[in-house]
């Protein structure tokens, strides 16, 4: 009973029930979540090749096999259980969308010192209609997701205490499983390295420390690339240039200037992106300017190159693009913890939220 209680006790439980709420809600109300969508397929051929299945070999599901091979192990794993490959990578998704709370929380306290802000920047994030929306679907964005994140917190604890090395070889190992999972997920290894970078160390001790993290994540990337290569005939870039003449061939076939449509898409796709947290965020950062803190702004700034790797990629969505809400929602969550009324926290929350049910009904 003293367990049940501590747990009950937990701002973590509140936290995981509410997140818990959203998704029965999303499921029953914009009935998103558990579906497939189009490279669900893909995902789903690739895990029964690795079964044995010859017969759905292709180049595009060797590029997923490349791309995420834990991911894909993982729920062949999870399948001896439940016996449903859609299933059981949902289910995997369900457990990391909830990881990703405690860890998000964790890291955003980690940054601000403040209960209030973690959990009001915890809600922002798996209340955005994408994480609920495709995180819990047959799709494997939510294991790099939560990488990304993972390794981004200890990399601000070693930021925060670099004589706790410990923290510095954790998240480059993090960055390295992470990007078998997906490639998001060694993201958190440029937030390291701008960590670094923005320290007070030498010199010196800047450059070796970047390049080992780099070598810890990219020479075993490396070799298991090279060995893919030798067995498949098959590279990363195939993947990159696959998305590069699809993005192209969309504005080509309406006849539209390449550079007016990738404008107004950017536009249309950060628009739905954090709808209405734009405002939040705004808010967020006139808080930032007006409680100036000079180590958490460096801590700020060195996460948000790994944010924005997503204007990198050539095929631009919300899906894609999410890998940028953390840093927005870590920022409105400051804002918005420093609103003294409850009720108008709570009504700005509710509006957020049914905003992202809407979006859902409309883009996800």
């Amino acid at each position: 009973m003293d367990a049940l209680n501590k747990i009950i006790k937990s701002r973590y439980f509140y936290l995981c029930l509410l997140a818990a709420l959203n998704l029965l809600v999303a499921y029953f109300y914009v009935q998103k979540p558990f579906q497939n969508y189009s490279d669900s397929y893909i995902y789903y051929d690739a895990m029964t090749y690795l079964r044995g299945d010859e017969t759905t070999a292709s180049p595009i599901v060797f590029n997923m096999i490349l791309r995420a091979p834990f991911m894909l192990y993982l729920t062949l794993f999870f399948n001896y259980f439940i016996d449903s490959l859609p299933w059981s990578m949902m289910v995997i998704n369900i457990i990391f969308y909830i990881l990703i709370i405690y860890v998000f929380y964790q890291m955003v306290f980690e940054i601000y010192k403040d209960h209030k802000t973690a959990a009001l920047s915890s809600v922002l994030l798996f209340s955005n209609y994408i994480m609920f929306s495709y995180g819990t679907a047959f799709l494997i964005d939510m294991g790099g997701w939560f990488f990304f994140i993972l390794s981004s917190f200890f990399a601000i604890k070693y930021y925060n205490d670099d004589s706790r090395r410990k923290y510095y070889f954790i998240a480059a190992a993090l960055s390295l499983i992470g990007v078998f999972f997906k490639e998001t997920g060694a993201l958190g290894l440029i937030t390291l390295a701008m960590l670094i970078l923005l320290s007070g160390f030498s010199f010196k001790r800047k450059v070796k420390e970047i390049i080992f993290a780099g070598a810890l994540v990219f020479a075993p990337l490396l070799i298991y690339h090279i060995w893919f290569y030798l067995k498949f005939d098959l590279t990363y870039f195939y993947s990159f240039i696959y998305d590069l003449q699809i993005s192209a061939s969309a504005p080509a076939a309406a006849g539209i200037n390449f550079l007016t449509y990738a404008f107004i898409h950017f536009i249309k796709v950060m628009a739905w992106l954090y709808s209405i947290g734009w405002a939040l965020f705004l808010f967020g950062m006139w808080q930032e300017k007006r409680f100036f803190d000079f180590q958490r702004s460096k801590i700020l700034l060195a996460m948000l190159p790994a944010s924005l790797t997503f204007l990198v990629w050539p095929q631009l969505v919300q899906r894609v693009a999410f890998i940028f809400v953390p840093w927005l929602a870590l920022t409105s969550g400051f804002g918005l913890s420093k609103v003294k009324n409850r009720f108008l926290i709570a009504g700005i929350l509710a509006l957020y939220l049914l905003t992202n049910y809407l979006i859902a009904h409309r883009v996800a």
